[in-house]
């Protein structure tokens, strides 16, 4: 039975605070442990281009299924984007790991899980608690048993 995990870009995956983009510590890990047995996707307020370049050069983009970008969908926190990657699934599949009080509140008006990331040194605790984050996670290695203790796969309504 597979869990779906939505990941935001810029500030959850890809540090962009710094002029050369890299992943932040833990991600490849995180996305090569979760993609054994979950699918993937992203989910940004980035144009497609640059997304998809990004996370070329990363060497990160064959572990998702499908990205949404603003150039997809009704920008953040409309829940479109997380419709066309998810729609179809159980609410209780999804989750939803971001950064900003954006990622959380479409997080919970599409009615899924939502992790709040720490990791980014902007984000902020009690914005993403404030905003519906059910959990916070201070580095990507948190992700993984959260993720799997409080998803349901497929079939399981």
């Amino acid at each position: 039975m597979k869990k779906h995990v939505v990941f935001d870009c810029d500030g959850t995956l890809v540090n962009t605070s710094i002029p050369k983009y890299v992943l932040f510590a833990g991600i490849k890990e995180l996305l090569a442990d979760l993609s054994a047995d979950h699918l993937l996707y992203v989910w940004t307020a980035r144009g497609r281009v640059s997304t998809l370049r990004i996370l070329q050069e990363l060497g990160v983009v064959s572990y998702f299924e499908a990205i949404c970008t603003i150039d997809d969908a009704a920008p953040k926190p409309h829940v479109q984007g997380l419709g066309q990657l998810t729609g179809e699934f159980p609410k209780n599949s999804v989750c939803v790991i971001g950064d900003s009080s954006y990622d959380m509140m479409g997080a919970k008006n599409f009615g899924v899980l939502a992790l709040g990331a720490l990791w980014n040194g902007e984000a902020r605790e009690d914005t993403l608690k404030d905003f519906g984050a059910d959990f916070i996670v201070s580095h990507p290695a948190e992700c993984s048993k959260l993720i799997r203790l409080n998803l349901k796969g497929e079939g399981h309504v």
